[in-house]
């Protein structure tokens, strides 16, 4: 299968979000849903791209902010997320106490549970759950690509000095989970430039 990635960082807090495209069925998912999701509705546009499901690596607003604009582009496709955030998206509950939930709730939203493959069109997901800098932040995995949500940036790691993260389970889960990984493997992360997991072994001040 041969991937095309593309991405749009709004310019509010620069998050990603990004575009997968099988390039051969046309099959795609966005993931993440930042504050400027016209940009992402210009890039599948443009491709052409079928857009099968978005997926969120974490509920954090501005990962979340653009889903009712992309939903109402692309029609009632599945939402997915971590069960442990679930409610955030069907409740209507925040993720942060101090930062208030602003979006209608979904009807419903699949799972992304590791140890689960999530398919969408002719895509398919490996899940590893990262958390620590939230506790259903998720990278996915597919081909040699890791998109690590807020867990590993270029030369950082997530924050975890939310009330409801925590920093030993976020390193545990960088160590155990990512830095296995192939030293090629592309870290594309919610924030920042691409990286590789042997760039981060090797210069990431924070490992």
């Amino acid at each position: 299968m041969k991937l095309e990635i593309e991405a749009t960082a709004d310019s509010q807090w620069g998050t990603n979000s990004y575009l997968v495209e099988d390039v051969d069925t046309h099959d795609a998912v966005v993931i993440d849903a930042n504050f400027e999701p016209e940009d992402m509705i210009e890039v599948v546009r443009r491709r052409g791209a079928l857009v099968r499901a978005i997926l969120l690596t974490h509920t954090d607003g501005d990962h979340i902010a653009g889903l009712p604009r992309l939903l109402a582009e692309f029609g009632p496709v599945p939402v997915a997320v971590h069960p442990s955030e679930r409610e955030v998206i069907t409740g209507g509950r925040a993720l942060r106490t101090n930062i208030p939930m602003l979006l209608a709730p979904l009807p419903e939203a699949d799972s992304l549970e590791e140890g689960k493959l999530y398919r969408a069109g002719s895509l398919e997901f490996e899940v590893l759950h990262t958390p620590g800098h939230s506790p259903g932040g998720v990278t996915l995995k597919i081909g040699t690509t890791l998109f690590t949500g807020d867990a590993l940036f270029a030369g950082s790691i997530g924050r975890s000095d939310f009330a409801n993260s925590d920093g030993q389970a976020l390193l545990a889960g960088i160590r155990e989970k990512l830095l296995i990984q192939p030293e090629e493997s592309i870290v594309l992360a919610g924030h920042g430039a691409a990286s590789t997991i042997g760039q981060e072994k090797r210069y990431n001040p924070f490992l």
